[in-house]
């Protein structure tokens, strides 16, 4: 495609040589016949000096030898465009001759069903959805239309999968949820009879886990993107469009709101409720309620601005207690006399 025509397709007005690009790359690694983009101020000069044939941006950059596609947001304009040059792969329709089907299954004839898949009883897979090798799908699992599951994924008994998603490799979903009392001599378990409810449009990462509920449904709701590693306990409620960065953990009947932020390693106490469109930064520790708007950060968590004051603070703790014990022996002798 030419210049000219990626422009067209977004939109967006470009200057520069109308060139023919055929690809799509980084700044460092782009070549003449390349497109890139710059989201990140911080990478301008390499934008300045990518060789680069075109680059998406959101205001004129000082370089002649690159053409440029002015856009507001040039990150999701790329990933728009990426799409042209890297098509999504095709599957043929069918069920492999080495996969189980139990014959009370439902599967849609448009479906892809590869080798060594497992379908349960009573299971229902839908139009379009492509179900690769070493997947156990259980009984009574509905798995909606043009859903792609990877490798390696098990789903429960009972849980419903909406339409668009994407499931990766190692994902279980509707494990037990973590329940026991203690009966003076031993943990009895409390049986975990719900499900696990995910809606359409979400995307789950490698080696996440979904524990279905006690009694009712976990719910994860439409358009959530969840990094690899992730645990969410039973009960749980995540609103939509909310983002769950890697090895994030959510205890049991937490309640997370929509547009949503937990970045790396948060850990959500039981029965937490965060808030719509909160923040909370890497490492954060919710053991209380966070109100809608919030961007939190620390162990406890607190109000982010509060905690980079504290973090200010734990740097100078060393001289702050010398100056302390110092402060102690001058009043010591003030006393004495």
């Amino acid at each position: 495609m030419h210049v000219s025509e990626i422009a067209a397709f977004l939109s967006a007005n470009f200057i520069g040589e109308d060139r023919e690009i055929r690809g799509v790359s980084t700044l460092d690694d782009a070549g003449p016949s390349d497109l890139s983009f710059l989201a990140n101020p911080h990478y301008t000069e390499k934008a300045l000096h990518t060789r680069a044939g075109a680059i998406i941006t959101k205001g004129r950059l000082s370089c002649d030898n690159t053409s440029q596609i002015i856009t507001d947001n040039p990150y999701l304009a790329f990933a728009r465009v990426v799409r042209l040059f890297v098509p999504e792969k095709e599957f043929k329709p069918g069920v492999s001759d080495a996969a189980f089907i139990h014959p009370d299954a439902v599967i849609d004839e448009s479906a892809t069903i590869f080798p060594f898949v497992y379908v349960g009883k009573n299971a229902r897979i839908g139009d379009k959805c492509v179900i690769f090798p070493h997947c156990y799908i259980g009984e009574d699992v509905v798995v909606s239309s043009e859903t792609v599951i990877y490798p390696g994924v098990v789903v429960y008994d009972g849980c419903e999968i909406g339409k668009r998603c994407i499931i990766h490799s190692g994902v279980i979903i509707g494990s037990d949820g973590f329940g026991f009392s203690w009966d003076g001599k031993r943990h009895l378990k409390v049986p975990q009879v719900g499900k696990v409810v995910i809606e359409n449009d979400v995307e789950i990462g490698s080696n996440c886990t979904i524990d279905r509920a006690a009694l009712a449904e976990t719910r994860i709701g439409t358009d959530v993107k969840m990094d690899n590693l992730v645990q969410i306990g039973h009960n749980v409620v995540v609103g939509e469009h909310t983002i769950i960065v890697s090895q994030t953990g959510i205890a049991g009947s937490a309640k997370i709101g929509k547009n949503v932020i937990l970045a790396g390693q948060c850990g959500v106490g039981g029965h937490i409720k965060v808030g719509d469109h909160s923040i909370a930064g890497a490492r954060a520790g919710i053991a209380k309620d966070v109100k809608p708007g919030m961007v939190i950060s620390g162990y406890p968590a607190m109000e982010h601005k509060r905690w980079l004051r504290v973090q200010n603070v734990y740097k100078n703790l060393p001289e702050i207690l010398k100056r302390l014990n110092d402060l102690e022996k001058r009043m010591d002798k003030i006393d004495k006399h």
